[in-house]
Protein backbone atom coordinates (compact mmCIF):
# COMPACT_ATOMS: atom_id res chain seq x y z
CA UNK A 1 0.00 0.00 0.00
CA UNK A 2 1.77 3.09 -1.27
CA UNK A 3 1.00 6.56 -1.87
CA UNK A 4 1.35 8.48 -5.09
CA UNK A 5 3.74 10.92 -5.31
CA UNK A 6 1.52 14.55 -6.00
CA UNK A 7 2.50 15.66 -9.17
CA UNK A 8 3.73 18.89 -9.83
CA UNK A 9 5.44 19.86 -6.37
CA UNK A 10 8.99 17.90 -6.20
CA UNK A 11 11.14 21.32 -6.26
CA UNK A 12 9.39 23.48 -3.72
CA UNK A 13 11.33 24.89 -0.96
CA UNK A 14 10.38 22.93 2.16
CA UNK A 15 9.45 19.22 -0.30
CA UNK A 16 12.59 19.06 -2.26
CA UNK A 17 12.64 14.87 -1.74
CA UNK A 18 10.25 12.86 -0.09
CA UNK A 19 11.48 13.48 3.63
CA UNK A 20 11.34 10.99 6.29
CA UNK A 21 8.41 8.81 5.38
CA UNK A 22 7.57 9.05 1.67
CA UNK A 23 5.13 7.85 -0.51
CA UNK A 24 5.84 3.99 0.21
CA UNK A 25 5.04 4.66 3.83
CA UNK A 26 2.10 3.44 5.43
CA UNK A 27 2.21 7.24 7.26
CA UNK A 28 1.36 9.21 4.23
CA UNK A 29 -1.52 7.97 3.40
CA UNK A 30 -3.13 7.81 6.71
CA UNK A 31 -1.96 10.81 7.71
CA UNK A 32 -3.73 12.26 5.19
CA UNK A 33 -7.25 11.00 6.33
CA UNK A 34 -9.20 13.63 8.15
CA UNK A 35 -9.80 11.69 11.14
CA UNK A 36 -6.25 12.27 11.84
CA UNK A 37 -7.21 15.58 13.26
CA UNK A 38 -9.36 13.71 16.20
CA UNK A 39 -7.15 11.67 16.88
CA UNK A 40 -4.64 14.18 17.66
CA UNK A 41 -7.04 15.89 19.69
CA UNK A 42 -7.72 12.68 21.37
CA UNK A 43 -4.06 12.04 21.83
CA UNK A 44 -3.70 15.36 23.84
CA UNK A 45 -6.75 14.41 26.27
CA UNK A 46 -4.94 11.56 26.60
CA UNK A 47 -1.26 13.08 27.32
CA UNK A 48 -2.77 15.19 29.76
CA UNK A 49 -3.52 12.49 32.02
CA UNK A 50 -0.34 11.97 32.89
CA UNK A 51 0.34 14.52 35.78
CA UNK A 52 3.76 15.40 34.60
CA UNK A 53 2.97 16.40 30.88
CA UNK A 54 -0.21 18.12 32.31
CA UNK A 55 1.90 20.29 35.06
CA UNK A 56 4.31 21.09 31.96
CA UNK A 57 1.21 22.53 29.87
CA UNK A 58 -0.09 24.44 32.50
CA UNK A 59 2.86 26.24 33.56
CA UNK A 60 5.13 26.71 30.59
CA UNK A 61 3.05 26.77 27.66
CA UNK A 62 0.59 28.97 25.83
CA UNK A 63 -2.38 26.93 25.63
CA UNK A 64 -4.48 28.69 27.98
CA UNK A 65 -3.76 32.01 26.60
CA UNK A 66 -3.73 31.17 23.16
CA UNK A 67 -5.35 27.36 22.54
CA UNK A 68 -5.91 27.85 18.97
CA UNK A 69 -2.21 29.10 18.01
CA UNK A 70 -0.81 26.65 20.09
CA UNK A 71 -2.57 23.85 18.33
CA UNK A 72 -1.64 25.05 14.30
CA UNK A 73 1.98 25.15 15.55
CA UNK A 74 1.19 21.14 16.41
CA UNK A 75 -0.73 20.99 13.53
CA UNK A 76 2.17 22.72 11.30
CA UNK A 77 4.68 20.44 13.19
CA UNK A 78 3.05 17.28 12.07
CA UNK A 79 2.47 18.15 9.03
CA UNK A 80 6.08 19.60 8.50
CA UNK A 81 7.43 15.95 9.83
CA UNK A 82 5.47 14.31 7.73
CA UNK A 83 5.10 15.76 4.21
CA UNK A 84 8.48 17.93 4.50
CA UNK A 85 11.50 17.17 3.23
CA UNK A 86 14.44 15.23 5.04
CA UNK A 87 16.25 18.72 5.73
CA UNK A 88 13.00 20.63 6.69
CA UNK A 89 11.63 17.44 9.17
CA UNK A 90 15.14 17.32 10.79
CA UNK A 91 15.13 21.33 11.20
CA UNK A 92 11.88 20.87 12.35
CA UNK A 93 13.09 18.62 15.29
CA UNK A 94 15.98 20.20 15.65
CA UNK A 95 13.30 23.75 16.50
CA UNK A 96 11.15 21.47 18.79
CA UNK A 97 13.80 19.98 20.75
CA UNK A 98 15.16 23.65 22.09
CA UNK A 99 11.43 24.66 22.58
CA UNK A 100 10.99 21.79 24.95
CA UNK A 101 14.97 21.70 26.99
CA UNK A 102 13.53 25.38 28.08
CA UNK A 103 10.20 24.02 29.21
CA UNK A 104 9.92 23.64 32.84
CA UNK A 105 7.11 22.68 35.56
CA UNK A 106 6.97 22.31 39.53
CA UNK A 107 5.60 19.01 41.06
CA UNK A 108 3.09 20.43 43.05
CA UNK A 109 2.65 17.77 45.22
CA UNK A 110 6.66 16.56 45.62
CA UNK A 111 8.42 20.17 44.37
CA UNK A 112 10.62 18.36 42.25
CA UNK A 113 10.94 20.16 38.88
CA UNK A 114 9.66 18.99 35.66
CA UNK A 115 11.52 19.13 31.92
CA UNK A 116 9.08 18.72 29.08
CA UNK A 117 12.09 16.59 27.47
CA UNK A 118 12.55 14.35 30.12
CA UNK A 119 12.80 10.59 28.28
CA UNK A 120 9.54 9.30 30.13
CA UNK A 121 7.50 12.32 29.34
CA UNK A 122 8.68 12.26 25.32
CA UNK A 123 8.11 8.61 25.49
CA UNK A 124 4.56 8.39 27.02
CA UNK A 125 3.70 11.70 24.44
CA UNK A 126 4.84 9.74 21.53
CA UNK A 127 2.96 6.34 22.16
CA UNK A 128 0.11 8.22 23.16
CA UNK A 129 -0.38 9.84 20.09
CA UNK A 130 0.65 6.86 18.36
CA UNK A 131 -1.75 4.54 20.17
CA UNK A 132 -4.86 7.14 19.51
CA UNK A 133 -4.08 7.46 15.51
CA UNK A 134 -4.31 3.89 15.17
CA UNK A 135 -7.57 3.43 17.33
CA UNK A 136 -9.00 6.53 15.14
CA UNK A 137 -8.27 4.58 11.71
CA UNK A 138 -10.10 1.76 13.41
CA UNK A 139 -12.85 3.54 14.46
CA UNK A 140 -13.43 5.78 11.39
CA UNK A 141 -13.09 3.78 8.08
CA UNK A 142 -9.34 3.68 7.02
CA UNK A 143 -8.56 0.34 6.18
CA UNK A 144 -5.27 -1.34 7.19
CA UNK A 145 -4.60 -4.47 7.67
CA UNK A 146 -2.37 -5.77 10.99
CA UNK A 147 1.18 -5.88 9.05
CA UNK A 148 -0.23 -1.98 7.84
CA UNK A 149 -0.70 -1.27 11.77
CA UNK A 150 2.37 -2.63 12.59
CA UNK A 151 4.10 -0.76 9.82
CA UNK A 152 2.40 1.94 11.07
CA UNK A 153 3.84 1.89 14.24
CA UNK A 154 7.87 1.13 13.19
CA UNK A 155 7.06 3.87 10.86
CA UNK A 156 6.52 6.50 13.80
CA UNK A 157 10.29 5.61 14.92
CA UNK A 158 11.28 8.32 12.41
CA UNK A 159 8.80 11.05 14.58
CA UNK A 160 10.14 9.91 17.86
CA UNK A 161 13.76 10.68 16.88
CA UNK A 162 13.36 13.54 15.87
CA UNK A 163 11.12 14.72 19.36
CA UNK A 164 14.10 13.31 21.07
CA UNK A 165 13.19 10.06 21.90
CA UNK A 166 16.10 7.37 22.73
CA UNK A 167 16.29 4.89 19.96
CA UNK A 168 14.62 1.79 21.20
CA UNK A 169 12.50 3.52 24.37
CA UNK A 170 9.43 3.72 22.05
CA UNK A 171 6.77 0.83 21.12
CA UNK A 172 7.83 -0.83 17.61
CA UNK A 173 4.16 -2.77 16.67
CA UNK A 174 1.21 -2.52 17.99
CA UNK A 175 1.09 -5.06 20.82
CA UNK A 176 4.34 -3.53 21.88
CA UNK A 177 1.49 -0.31 22.25
CA UNK A 178 -1.52 -1.87 23.86
CA UNK A 179 0.94 -3.28 26.39
CA UNK A 180 2.63 0.43 27.04
CA UNK A 181 -0.76 1.87 27.10
CA UNK A 182 -2.44 -0.42 29.94
CA UNK A 183 1.07 -0.86 32.01
CA UNK A 184 0.85 3.46 31.96
CA UNK A 185 -2.87 2.86 33.17
CA UNK A 186 -1.78 3.42 37.53
CA UNK A 187 0.17 6.66 36.58
CA UNK A 188 -2.54 8.32 35.18
CA UNK A 189 -4.61 10.63 36.69
CA UNK A 190 -7.44 13.60 36.31
CA UNK A 191 -5.17 16.59 38.21
CA UNK A 192 -6.25 19.79 39.40
CA UNK A 193 -4.87 21.44 35.73
CA UNK A 194 -7.06 18.83 34.14
CA UNK A 195 -10.41 20.45 34.93
CA UNK A 196 -9.30 23.81 32.83
CA UNK A 197 -8.19 21.76 29.74
CA UNK A 198 -10.75 19.48 29.42
CA UNK A 199 -13.36 22.79 29.60
CA UNK A 200 -10.50 24.18 26.77
CA UNK A 201 -11.42 21.23 24.92
CA UNK A 202 -15.22 21.85 25.02
CA UNK A 203 -15.49 25.16 24.52
CA UNK A 204 -18.18 26.23 22.17
CA UNK A 205 -17.03 28.04 19.35
CA UNK A 206 -16.99 31.80 19.16
CA UNK A 207 -18.54 32.28 15.51
CA UNK A 208 -20.95 29.80 13.41
CA UNK A 209 -23.78 30.02 15.57
CA UNK A 210 -25.21 26.53 15.80
CA UNK A 211 -23.93 24.90 12.88
CA UNK A 212 -20.41 25.15 14.13
CA UNK A 213 -21.50 24.61 18.05
CA UNK A 214 -22.95 21.02 16.84
CA UNK A 215 -19.95 20.52 14.99
CA UNK A 216 -17.79 20.91 17.59
CA UNK A 217 -19.99 18.96 20.46
CA UNK A 218 -19.97 15.97 17.60
CA UNK A 219 -16.00 16.50 17.59
CA UNK A 220 -15.43 16.15 21.03
CA UNK A 221 -17.77 13.15 21.32
CA UNK A 222 -15.75 11.35 18.14
CA UNK A 223 -12.34 12.37 20.53
CA UNK A 224 -14.24 10.14 23.52
CA UNK A 225 -14.70 7.91 21.79
CA UNK A 226 -10.96 7.28 20.40
CA UNK A 227 -10.23 7.57 24.72
CA UNK A 228 -10.38 4.23 26.19
CA UNK A 229 -12.75 2.84 28.88
CA UNK A 230 -9.96 3.77 31.59
CA UNK A 231 -9.52 7.41 29.83
CA UNK A 232 -13.44 8.29 29.86
CA UNK A 233 -13.55 7.55 33.55
CA UNK A 234 -11.01 9.26 34.80
CA UNK A 235 -12.18 12.39 32.63
CA UNK A 236 -15.89 11.47 34.16
CA UNK A 237 -17.24 11.16 30.41
CA UNK A 238 -21.02 9.21 30.34
CA UNK A 239 -20.57 6.28 27.39
CA UNK A 240 -22.90 3.44 26.59
CA UNK A 241 -23.59 1.19 23.53
CA UNK A 242 -25.59 3.39 22.17
CA UNK A 243 -24.17 7.05 22.82
CA UNK A 244 -21.10 5.09 20.62
CA UNK A 245 -23.38 3.68 17.63
CA UNK A 246 -24.60 7.62 17.22
CA UNK A 247 -21.40 9.12 17.40
CA UNK A 248 -19.60 6.73 15.06
CA UNK A 249 -22.26 6.80 12.51
CA UNK A 250 -22.41 10.47 12.54
CA UNK A 251 -18.76 11.09 12.72
CA UNK A 252 -18.19 8.27 9.80
CA UNK A 253 -20.57 9.96 7.52
CA UNK A 254 -19.21 13.57 8.04
CA UNK A 255 -15.79 12.64 7.44
CA UNK A 256 -17.19 10.67 4.30
CA UNK A 257 -18.43 13.81 2.67
CA UNK A 258 -14.64 15.20 3.17
CA UNK A 259 -13.28 12.43 1.47
CA UNK A 260 -16.01 12.71 -1.49
CA UNK A 261 -14.49 16.30 -1.65
CA UNK A 262 -10.90 15.57 -0.78
CA UNK A 263 -9.52 12.09 -1.74
CA UNK A 264 -5.89 10.95 -0.39
CA UNK A 265 -4.23 11.78 -3.34
CA UNK A 266 -5.16 15.43 -3.34
CA UNK A 267 -5.06 15.73 0.40
CA UNK A 268 -1.30 14.58 0.17
CA UNK A 269 -0.63 17.34 -2.72
CA UNK A 270 -2.25 19.79 -0.07
CA UNK A 271 -0.60 18.94 2.58
CA UNK A 272 3.11 18.79 0.97
CA UNK A 273 1.83 22.45 -0.94
CA UNK A 274 1.35 23.70 2.76
CA UNK A 275 4.55 22.39 4.12
CA UNK A 276 6.40 24.72 1.30
CA UNK A 277 5.00 27.72 2.77
CA UNK A 278 4.11 26.95 6.97
CA UNK A 279 6.95 24.40 7.66
CA UNK A 280 7.44 24.75 11.49
CA UNK A 281 10.90 25.81 12.18
CA UNK A 282 12.01 27.79 8.74
CA UNK A 283 12.66 31.21 8.93
CA UNK A 284 9.73 33.58 7.93
CA UNK A 285 7.64 36.35 8.73
CA UNK A 286 3.91 34.88 8.40
CA UNK A 287 0.11 35.16 10.70
CA UNK A 288 -0.99 31.90 11.38
CA UNK A 289 -3.41 30.80 9.36
CA UNK A 290 -5.88 27.68 9.46
CA UNK A 291 -5.49 24.95 7.78
CA UNK A 292 -7.67 24.73 4.70
CA UNK A 293 -6.63 20.79 4.06
CA UNK A 294 -7.05 18.24 6.41
CA UNK A 295 -5.31 18.77 10.19
CA UNK A 296 -2.43 16.64 10.98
Amino acid sequence: MSSARPVGIDAGPHTADDGVFGPDSVTWRVMAHPATGLGAGAAAMIQMLYPPVMYVVDQASSVRENPARRAQRTSDYATTITYGDTATAEKAGETLRRIHARCTAIDPDTGAQIVADEPHLLVWVHNALTWALLRTYALFGVEMTQAECDQFVFEQQAGARLVGCAPGSVATSQAELEAYMVSMEPRLAFSAPCVWFKELMSEKPEKGGIAAAATKALMIQAMVAIMSDHHRALYGYPWGPLRERMVLGATRAALSKMIEKLPADKAIGQLREYVDTHAFGARRTRTVEPLEAPVN
